[in-house]
């Protein structure tokens, strides 16, 4: 799925419950629009392509203030495809903004390169508070926090 940075208006994809996406970095702005679009979305698999990378001022502008109704009600699975470290600080500013704003998320899931230190990114994801008590946080197949 291609999203043009004008268009700010999807269709509504009420059936969807899974989407597996692949999105620029600098289109990750366009995300919380997008799932606005699908409001039964249960499982959510994204990887990023780093075609077009963010620049850092772009990156620091990006905000994720909406709130999706999958969010409230129905999102149970998200999958980061890409290693965090290779996108570190937009992967975890949206790893935020899922445990966060997300009630009944059940995993979250995150690729750790071999080169980065799951301790260190467990620290960083333990200081986010998180709105779903059942959520587990699992790296390379073992769980980084609960």
């Amino acid at each position: 799925m291609y999203i043009e940075e004008e268009e700010k208006i999807f269709k509504h994809f009420h059936c969807m419950s899974r989407l597996c996406v692949t999105l620029c970095v600098s289109d990750l702005k366009c995300l919380p629009t997008f799932l606005i679009s699908c409001p039964n979305l249960k499982s959510l698999i994204l990887a990023l392509d780093d075609y077009k990378e963010m620049r850092s001022e772009e990156m620091n502008q990006m905000s994720f203030s909406s709130v999706p109704e999958c969010l409230l009600s129905s999102l149970e699975f998200v999958n980061f495809e890409s290693p965090i470290s290779g996108y570190a600080s937009e992967m975890m500013k949206l790893v935020k903004y899922f445990i966060e704003n997300t009630t009944i998320l059940k995993r979250l899931t995150l690729h750790v390169n071999h080169g980065s230190t799951g301790s260190d990114i467990s620290k960083e994801l333990l200081k986010i508070p998180r709105r779903s008590s059942m959520c587990q946080v699992v790296g390379n197949n073992r769980k980084l926090i609960r």
